[in-house]
């Protein structure tokens, strides 16, 4: 009897056990389903088009576009080849035909590159069927290794033991298997060595191209996931914004000179390279020397008010203005809508025996549908009638028109843009692979005639004489900082830079030097001399340049030279009156200038002397 009420227990509270469990595991079944509700799997897909790209010189905004069949109410919708490395914030969506974006998800499809770069499946095969062969390769190596080991030991040792009793027949017979068994394996580790070193270099080979195609190809791909309400049963087109830090562009020029007597050719170019994990083909690329904000405000003061130090507070804060949410302009009063069909301002107007035409954002809709409109989604209604309907619509508007608009995203933001930035816009399209390489696109080219060519020599520095270029009024070239290529006469001189935050009135371009010129730069001794004052030491320093123009044209000439400044009150520098005249003494830097032009076949000397009292002992840099 007790055994009995024991299992009748047992039985009990395991049903019970059992109908608590069941009830707790439909819950959380329940729970789980209620909060994977917000994006279904089965949304429909769609691929959007790049279209255009705005290239900034660090960062891009890509615009898509697509096409999508909404149903009335709301339809989920999942957008494919978006790119995986965009700003997430960054992201703005807008759909014509009034339909409105009530959510949006973005993820990232980390499995694309498996469903779909086969070649990289491909390449990733090569290298796992290599490396098997590259193991099977080391261990044979090891194997022969190990055996020409153990034969060199097991001959050693017979030796060894039996050195004895060994004959000389005996002993020739053991070295000649230990020759014969050591070439070949010698032989063998040889080859599999040879081996190897192939089988590593397709590898490496290998490896590099899987590298590429991954950067190419991308390891993922971005998704959006959408919510659209749409008023009607309508063929949206949907646009996407986005930006991302994966792009760049490089300006560059290549500057072309035939001759001093020729004007400047400059071409404009640029260096475009991106990593956005989708390749862009055939897309309008416009390039702008702008950059975003990247959410950065301007400063703004407050009140600066003094106080003790301990409480001296230093900041700078304020906002710019930001998105404003616009309220709803137009609303319908409640006796303005029937049970049964729309009625709105100025319909009453239209006689019930007529029936008119009514347009939804520019698409021909049937009663059914026009009464059907949310009153809510509609942003303003015009009602047409005699010459202004058919003037539009034709013969189908005899009976009137209702013009209907609903609302968009505008009528919910508003946004102040101002453009303060220079933009090229490229009329043919482009591609440009996500593979990091650079695409070299043209912009502009000019002609300068505001030029002038000299010749330049700096004979304490190097005796060597130049021929520059000198471009004045540079600033309305609207120029951008970069490197330049330099041709000459046909001949590539080397790369300059251009510098378009400069000061500077000319902008200066060097072509190369010519021997033609000659400049030589010599320490007058017989002007030079060490005197000693008391305490102190004077040096007097003079040198002779002699410029000679072996052309036979006349040639402009800028030759400088220096004297040193002193930064100790005990330190004295002078410029003497011996030191020719120069055209320009910049005695904030001690560099002096001569600008004179030579005629064919002359010769000039110029001379610099300077003094330098100092106390005795002191060591100065008087070269």
């Amino acid at each position: 009897m007790l055994k009995k009420n024991i299992i009748n227990f047992v039985n009990n509270n395991l049903k019970f056990y059992i109908m608590t469990t069941k009830k707790y595991f439909i819950t959380a079944l329940l729970l789980m389903l209620f909060a994977t509700q917000g994006f279904s799997d089965d949304s429909k897909v769609i691929k959007a088009a790049l279209k255009d790209v705005t290239v900034f010189f660090n960062g891009a905004e890509l615009t898509h576009t697509a096409s999508v069949q909404l149903a009335k109410g709301e339809n989920e919708i999942t957008v494919e080849e978006i790119s995986p490395v965009l700003n997430r914030n960054s992201l703005q969506i807008k759909i014509s035909n009034g339909v409105i974006v009530s959510s949006f998800e973005y993820s990232i499809d980390y499995l694309t590159d498996e469903k779909q770069n086969t070649i990289t499946k491909k390449i990733k095969d090569s290298i796992d069927f290599y490396n098997d062969n590259l193991t099977k390769i080391t261990t044979d190596i090891k194997i022969n290794n190990d055996m020409l080991t153990l034969l060199k030991q097991g001959v050693t040792h017979n030796v060894t033991v039996a050195e004895k009793s060994l004959t000389i027949e005996e002993l020739n017979k053991n070295i000649d298997v230990f020759q014969k068994k050591s070439l070949e394996y010698e032989s063998a580790i040889t080859k599999l060595e040879k081996e190897k070193t192939v089988i590593e270099e397709k590898i490496e080979r290998l490896e590099n191209q899987l590298d590429q195609e991954e950067v190419q190809h991308g390891k993922n791909s971005g998704v959006l996931k959408l919510k659209l309400a749409s008023p009607l049963a309508v063929n949206a087109q949907m646009t996407i914004k986005y930006f991302t830090t994966s792009a760049k562009w490089t300006p560059f020029y290549d500057i072309n000179i035939a001759s001093p007597e020729t004007p400047i050719n400059l071409t404009t170019k640029s260096k475009v390279r991106q990593t956005t994990g989708i390749d862009w083909n055939k897309v309008k690329i416009t390039l702008s020397t702008g950059s975003p904000n990247n959410g950065r405000t301007a400063p703004v003061f407050n009140a600066w008010f003094l106080r003790e130090q301990n409480y001296v507070q230093h900041a700078l804060q304020g906002r710019v203005a930001g998105v404003q949410v616009a309220q709803n302009s137009f609303s319908y009063k409640e006796n303005e809508i029937a049970s049964d069909t729309i009625k709105i301002r100025g319909y009453a107007s239209i006689e019930n025996s007529q029936q008119p035409i009514y347009v939804v954002n520019g698409i021909f809709v049937d009663v059914k549908q026009f009464s059907s409109l949310n009153p809510d989604d509609i942003a303003s209604v015009n009602i047409l009638k005699d010459e202004a309907a058919s003037s539009l619509y034709g013969s189908l508007a005899a009976n009137g028109v209702v013009v209907i608009t609903t609302k968009s995203m505008e009528d919910y933001v508003v946004q102040d843009e101002n453009q303060l930035n220079r933009t090229f816009a490229i009329d043919i399209p482009y591609t440009v692979k996500s593979d990091g390489k650079e695409q070299i696109i043209e912009l502009e080219k000019q002609i300068i005639n505001s030029v002038e060519y000299k010749y330049y020599c700096a004979p304490k520095l190097d005796n060597e004489t130049y021929l520059i270029a000198e471009i004045s009024e540079w600033q309305k070239l609207n120029l951008m900082s970069g490197q330049a290529n330099v041709t000459y006469d046909g001949t590539y001189i080397g790369q300059t830079t251009i510098d378009a935050t400069s000061t500077n009135k000319k902008m200066t371009f060097t072509l190369g030097n010519d021997k033609r010129i000659s400049v030589k730069r010599e320490k007058m001794q017989d002007f030079s001399s060490v005197k000693f004052l008391g305490t102190d030491t004077k040096i007097v320093l003079t040198y002779k340049i002699t410029v000679r123009n072996n052309q036979n044209k006349d040639v402009a000439m800028i030759l400088k030279d220096q004297y040193p400044l002193s930064t100790n009150k005990n330190i004295m520098v002078e410029l003497l009156d011996k030191t020719t005249k120069p055209t320009t003494n910049r005695e904030d830097i001690g560099i002096i200038t001569w600008e004179e032009t030579f005629k064919a076949g002359e010769t000039k000397e110029y001379f610099i002397s300077y003094s330098v009292k100092y106390p005795k002992g002191m060591t100065l840099n008087l070269q």
